[in-house]
């Protein structure tokens, strides 16, 4: 099993995030969830929330997210956000 994904994340004025990570974590309408390496296939909405993410080269980086949808397959994360702002 990797130890990491490719993690991308968009908004419609520009690619936010492009790295390899060891962990997300968002909320949908049900509640928070976490994506890690070797993850099943998944796909979701996303409702406001703050996302974290864990990237393989650095510390912690976390976002502001509005409504979005993530996808999860082949160790590849996509998620498409109406915006996304550094917090």
């Amino acid at each position: 099993m990797s130890s990491s994904f490719d993690l991308k994340i968009y908004t419609p004025e520009e690619v936010v995030f492009n790295e390899k990570a060891v962990q997300l974590t968002a909320s949908n309408s049900t509640g928070e969830f976490g994506i890690l390496p070797g993850h099943t296939f998944f796909s979701s909405d996303i409702v406001p929330c703050n996302l974290i993410v864990k990237s393989e080269s650095g510390p912690e980086k976390k976002f502001k997210a509005g409504f979005g949808l993530i996808s999860v397959k082949s160790n590849e994360v996509i998620v498409a956000l109406e915006s996304a702002v550094v917090d």
